[in-house]
């Protein structure tokens, strides 16, 4: 196991501050994370450093709980109605849906969006359940059962919080109130059956529960098995951390091929959703600062900018590297003409993550070099990795929205694969 923490003083490291062995569950039934009551949760929110939690007789109590938790999943098998269209493709979307905070507009785009209506199966990143930011709903379970599909989620984290601050701004139309099941993480939909599944842990970037949104657990990514009629499909919900070095992000993505290779996961794999290549190290401050000063000399902010399209050709390396040693394809698979998210000029959500890491002067030079591009950065994030598949008609469905409102701060990403 591996960690990023301090020892306590019986030199033990928290568990959900460990990468840790899993291993695949055979979904022949409904599965249902055990939520611990809200006292629990509240007391363990209370504790804002890591000693804090150590000497809490609460946390003392009901420690292997809350690591089961941070690891849980949740199954629903899919419907025996929900046939198979008659098509030799099987389409797939990526989608970091923004906590899930906008579910209704996403279900009446999933409906109503010509790219989207006929969708087979959905990777799906940021996934709330009980999370009063996004109605305390269990958003997996409700856009599964909208679709008549199957779904298992994977949990990576037991949120101690609202959110962070672009939560608060963003979320006009959360109930507000107190957190339930308290879980964020990743989910998989899909028209077929799930044969296996697997919540991948990953490497650790950094202790989340000293974070602007403090958290127990980290990373994963989940795993699963699709039963489809043209045979076994292995697709994989990744998500990778933004706040980490760009080595840490290769790192996460070697652990993700390594536990695919040890179960002998050889062909036919997709992996799809938000790798957070944004070509800067912020695992501190400094080296952010340094990664930034090195954009400079090469070329100034036309360099970044170009950059922030192509974060394969120089500056995530780990993560390309890592999938190209291990037999995937990204060119096939994606739009590569364009960005998946955006920093834009005036949004408080996007100019409050950069105060939480810059002075806010910073916000104002940023506007400023940003004129030429009308304020505007384009990232390239979200992708899909293939291998032993064909790709066909990839699309990024720039600025996905309903009543002219975006439904996430990620465009959803689409491919059709076969085999």
């Amino acid at each position: 196991m591996r960690d990023v923490g301090t020892r306590d003083p019986l030199g033990r490291i928290d568990p959900d501050h460990q990468v840790r062995a899993t291993t695949p569950t055979r979904l022949e039934r409904p599965l249902r994370a055990a939520a611990l009551p809200p006292e629990v949760i509240a007391a363990v929110a209370a504790c804002k450093r890591r000693r804090d939690l150590w000497r809490s007789p609460v946390y003392q109590r009901h420690r292997d709980a809350l690591l089961e938790l941070t690891y849980a999943m949740e199954h629903e098998p899919t419907p025996a109605s929900s046939k198979p269209l008659d098509r030799p493709f099987i389409r797939t979307v990526a989608w970091n849906i923004q906590r899930g905070m906008r579910l209704d507009d996403i279900k009446r785009l999933l409906d109503t969006h010509e790219a989207l209506r006929d969708t087979d199966v959905l990777l799906l990143n940021e996934v709330d359940i009980g999370m009063a930011r996004s109605g305390n709903r269990n958003i997996a379970r409700e856009l599964a059962e909208h679709l008549g599909f199957g779904y298992v989620f994977g949990n990576s984290y037991l949120c101690l919080s609202y959110g962070d601050a672009r939560d608060v701004q963003q979320s006009a139309e959360a109930r507000g109130g107190e957190n339930r099941e308290s879980m964020h993480g990743n989910a998989i939909i899909s028209r077929f059956p799930f044969v296996h599944a697997e919540n991948i842990s990953v490497a650790i970037s950094r202790d989340k529960l000293s974070s602007s949104e403090p958290r127990l657990g980290h990373k994963k990514a989940l795993w699963a098995e699709l039963d489809t009629p043209r045979g076994p499909l292995h697709v994989c919900a990744t998500h990778l951390d933004a706040y980490a070095s760009l080595a840490q992000r290769g790192e996460q993505m070697r652990d993700v091929l390594s536990l695919l290779r040890a179960r002998r996961i050889d062909q036919r794999a997709l992996l799809g959703g938000d790798m957070n290549t944004n070509t800067y190290d912020v695992d501190t401050v400094w080296r952010l600062l340094g990664n930034f000063a090195r954009k400079m000399v090469r070329g100034g902010f036309p360099h970044a900018i170009e950059h922030y399209l192509k974060p394969h050709e120089i500056y995530e390396r780990p993560v390309f590297d890592a999938l190209e040693q291990h037999g995937f394809e990204y060119a096939p698979f994606n739009d590569m003409s364009t960005g998946t998210s955006r920093y834009e000029v005036g949004s408080e959500g996007d100019e409050s993550v950069i105060r939480e890491l810059l002075p806010r002067f910073a916000v104002w030079i940023l506007a400023y070099k940003l004129r030429p591009w009308d304020g505007v950065a384009q990232l390239k994030v979200d992708w899909f990795f293939g291998r032993g598949l064909r790709a066909n008609a990839p699309q990024t469905l720039t600025r996905a929205s309903v009543d002219g409102r975006e439904v996430s701060d990620h465009d959803p990403i689409v491919v059709d694969v076969s085999f």
